[in-house]
């Protein structure tokens, strides 16, 4: 402020508010300050004068606060003053050098202003210079294109207007010209000018003569009046011209090429009748060649002219064919002329395989486009297919004689190396590259390449009808072919131990040989419904039935397998019976009768295993397996009632050694090891074995006292059925008195509730309401006689199946996560004289003897074939 020394405002600094306080501080401090608001702000009502005495306390707290602020603010100025004190007169002296630096820093400020003001007057001069020496360039520059404009243009117009007869160097034209026109481009913004606009449309009609000079030379090249080794580059003047002029010279071009074909084969005249349809695909392939060979170089490689060329003969010769179709009589009449349509749609066919193979990859300029000419012409004939399907129809029929043939009946397939489908995984053993029929690899073949034609031509309902006759001949494959190969169960039962082993390979083949065709067609049938446009016609593609008939043969097949190790495991089961277990005092080691269990299974395994395809068929047979073992050893231990608390314990081992059996059994098939390692596969076996033993843990405690029995029944068994635990004693032989049995059942009542809830009370553990293992068991079956095969409770009927999901896929008859399965003597004795009247009649109509076959199936595994 003015009048202050420089001490007076340090001081005053020093006691200014700091700007970090509060906003509303300052209003105190400012002259206009009203206290009364701030009153009427604390006593806002009556009420508030209550508190009157503690405000004037807080006032005077706080005004103490602030004296004893401002004595420890005056405390550290003297202090900091006390240091740093200088004489007074040292301040004013500072003062009076501050001032004078301010007048020089004024007068610099003053003197650089005048400074600028001048050398912006000496400049002016330079600058107009400066704007003078490049409006000169610019004019000097001007003058050069246009002298260079009018120089390209002479030298243009005197090649362009050469000699009639002359041959016109259209490389030197198009650099001439692209100069011109380059040049000609800086000049669009002096058009005003007279001379340039002048020399603009000249240009503009030299252009025009250009276009009109190329199209002659094309015409005298054309009509062989003229070579020309440079009209490619002509065609780079068109290119630089616009794309019309390109497509106008490629079309006239085209339809010059094209007007002899068009005058000949015109769809009104004979020459244009279907007879003649392939001596019109070859005219065209004549002109082709001679297109390429001869007149290929006139034009850049870039414009792909042969394969335009195509397009526009297939466009023409597909309206031709549409109106011939539509007037034909031996088409639309109601004697349709099969070989007709067949030949014509052949040759077509045939002419755009030529024409995709031709043009597969045209890969100049590196273009990796794909050009196809599927359905450029064939679709004229899509409204006849049904003619065409009906025909193939004839050829698989014609097939069915050689896949019948004896020495192709047992031929087996290379699929997996050379023909393997669409999508199929890679076999998991060699063997499934072998032991597949190679007629059903064939059939599929023929299935693959009628599809793969069709689709070329329609992707519509065609695909449908195909569809019917291939679930039509797949049924009949496995009707006529695979179904007759199968023995049946009483061949196999009278059959010595190699024609046995003869009957399981040939039943493994047809096995392995329904899964394949199952698989397959579920690949066929998606890969039909992806075809289909529109969509909604994929509800009419169904192989249902056709998977529906693989299953069942799969059903069958497995039965014959298991029947026959059901018949080798006989003998041991009369072992068993014939055992004298009343003389048995101790276990020493196991039974006999299992010893030779596990050589009939290691002996028939091995032979079934090593011709499985895949794992798990191995897997799920050896779930059965077990099911079917271990229920034929329950029985057969019924029947040896009543069971000894020693004959228990010698059980308990024999099916502990069992189990132990089991989880070794996938050792003897390729890749077994996969299937023991499963924790899925050890659970399985150890429950199946589990429920045996644990019933034969109760056996192995004497029934007196009963209350000990009854425990070790809970701990064993784990339910509360009362009846189930009959089932134990009856094991045992008591309550075998008819007379008497009722009134000795109740005698055990008393006593087993009174346990039930001893033991319910001193366990956590709750029992079940009843096992299901015992709840199913007969004990009262002690003559069961002996059984002939095995089957399962879910078999598919051999007739075609109705559901849809039927067959689905092959693998979910085996997929079940608790496999039904059961042993039923009395269905493989019943349809065992269908099958054999079957099997007859069929192999009597196709001129096969079984008998024959199979004494001479081995020389077909020994031939690999």
């Amino acid at each position: 402020m003015p009048g202050l020394s420089l001490r007076d405002e340090i001081i005053r600094a020093s006691s200014a508010v700091n700007p970090g306080d509060d906003v509303n501080r300052n209003g105190i401090e400012t002259a206009s300050y009203d206290p009364l608001k701030d009153v009427m702000d604390l006593f806002c009502d009556p009420g508030c004068l209550a508190e009157l005495d503690k405000l004037m306390a807080y006032t005077n707290s706080y005004k103490l606060e602030i004296e004893k602020d401002i004595i420890q603010r005056r405390h550290d100025y003297n202090s900091r003053l006390a240091e740093g004190e200088k004489p007074v007169a040292e301040l004013e002296g500072l003062d009076t050098q501050l001032d004078h630096l301010t007048e020089n820093f004024n007068s610099t400020k003053t003197l650089a202003e005048d400074t600028g003001s001048t050398i912006n007057k000496m400049t002016a001069n330079i600058k107009n210079l400066d704007n003078c020496k490049r409006n000169l360039t610019l004019s000097m520059t001007i003058l050069k294109r246009l002298q260079m404009l009018v120089m390209a243009y002479d030298s243009l117009k005197s090649l362009v207007d050469g000699g009639e007869g002359d041959t016109r160097d259209y490389t030197e034209v198009k650099g001439l010209l692209s100069a011109v026109l380059e040049l000609m481009q800086h000049f669009q913004n002096y058009k005003s000018i007279d001379e340039i606009n002048t020399l603009n449309k000249k240009i503009g009609s030299l252009k025009n003569k250009v276009i009109d000079e190329i199209f002659k030379d094309f015409e005298s090249e054309l009509s062989g009046e003229l070579k020309n080794a440079t009209l490619s580059d002509a065609c780079g003047i068109l290119d630089m011209f616009g794309k019309a002029y390109r497509d106008k010279l490629t079309k006239w071009y085209i339809s010059a090429l094209l007007k002899e074909i068009t005058d000949i084969f015109k769809s009104s005249e004979e020459a244009g009748s279907l007879e003649n349809l392939n001596r019109r695909y070859i005219f065209f392939q004549r002109i082709l060649t001679n297109f390429e060979s001869e007149h290929s170089k006139m034009f850049p490689r870039d414009w792909k002219m042969p394969i335009l060329l195509s397009r526009t003969f297939c466009e023409l010769t597909n309206k031709d064919l549409k109106e011939v179709t539509g007037k034909d009589t031996r088409l639309t009449g109601p004697h349709v002329d099969t070989n007709l349509l067949l030949t014509a749609l052949a040759q077509t066919l045939d002419f755009e395989l030529y024409l995709n193979q031709k043009f597969k990859m045209y890969s100049d300029f590196g273009d990796d486009s794909t050009y196809t000419f599927d359905r450029s012409i064939s679709d004229v004939f899509e409204p006849y297919l049904n003619v065409w399907i009906d025909h193939q129809g004839t050829l698989i029929e014609k097939k069915f004689v050689d896949y019948l043939n004896p020495s192709n009946l047992y031929r087996k397939s290379g699929i997996a190396e050379t023909d393997q489908p669409e999508g199929r995984t890679k076999p998991e053993t060699d063997s499934e590259a072998i032991n597949v029929l190679e007629s059903a690899a064939d059939l599929f073949r023929t299935y693959r390449q009628m599809l793969g034609q069709l689709a070329k031509l329609t992707h519509g309902r065609p695909l449908v009808r195909l569809c019917r006759m291939f679930s039509k001949y797949l049924i009949e494959y496995e009707t006529r072919v695979l179904e007759p190969m199968v023995p049946d169960l009483k061949q196999l039962s009278s059959a010595n131990a190699k024609e046995q082993s003869e009957i399981i390979d040939i039943v493994c083949l047809v096995l392995n040989t329904a899964d394949y065709c199952s698989s397959t067609t579920t690949q066929l049938e998606l890969k039909m419904t992806s075809l289909l446009d529109p969509a909604e016609l994929a509800k009419d593609i169904d192989f249902s039935n056709a998977k529906g008939t693989y299953l069942a043969l799969v059903t069958r097949c497995m039965t014959t397998a298991y029947s026959k190790i059901d018949s080798d495991l006989q003998y041991s089961w009369r072992e068993m019976a014939n055992n004298n277990w009343r003389m048995l005092k101790e276990v020493t080691g196991e039974s006999r009768h299992l010893t030779s269990i596990k050589s009939t299974l290691n002996e028939d395994c091995e032979l079934v295993f090593s011709n499985f395809n895949k794992t798990f068929y191995v897997r799920n047979f050896i779930d059965k397996l077990v099911e079917m073992v271990v229920e034929d050893m329950t029985l057969n231990i019924i029947r040896l009632q009543p069971i000894s608390e020693v004959m228990a314990e010698q059980f308990v081992l024999d099916l502990q050694t069992l189990n132990g059996f089991f989880l070794d059994l996938p050792l003897k098939a390729p890749n077994g090891a996969k299937i023991k390692m499963s924790p899925s596969f050890g659970n399985f076996i150890d429950g199946k074995i589990f429920e045996v033993v644990s019933l034969m843990k109760v056996l192995m405690v004497s029934h007196r006292p009963a209350d000990s029995y009854i425990i070790n029944y809970f701990c064993n068994i784990k339910d509360s059925s009362y009846n189930n635990f009959i089932k134990t004693l009856k094991l045992k032989g008591l309550l075998r008195n008819d007379a008497t049995f009722e009134k000795d059942k109740f005698k055990y009542l008393d006593t087993f509730k009174t346990q039930l809830r001893s033991y319910q009370e001193a366990n956590d553990d709750a029992l079940d309401e009843s096992n299901s293992f015992l709840e199913k068991l007969n004990v009262d079956a002690t003559n069961k006689p002996r059984r002939t095969g095995v089957v399962f409770s879910s078999q598919a009927p051999q007739s075609q199946p109705t559901s849809p999901s039927m067959g689905s896929n092959i693998s979910n008859f085996f997929n079940s996560s608790t496999p039904n399965f059961k042993i039923d003597r009395h269905a493989i004795n019943n349809t065992r004289e269908n099958l054999e009247k079957n099997l007859v009649k069929t192999f009597s109509d196709n001129k096969i003897n079984i008998n024959e076959n199979i004494r001479s199936f081995g020389k077909f595994f020994k031939k690999g074939t």
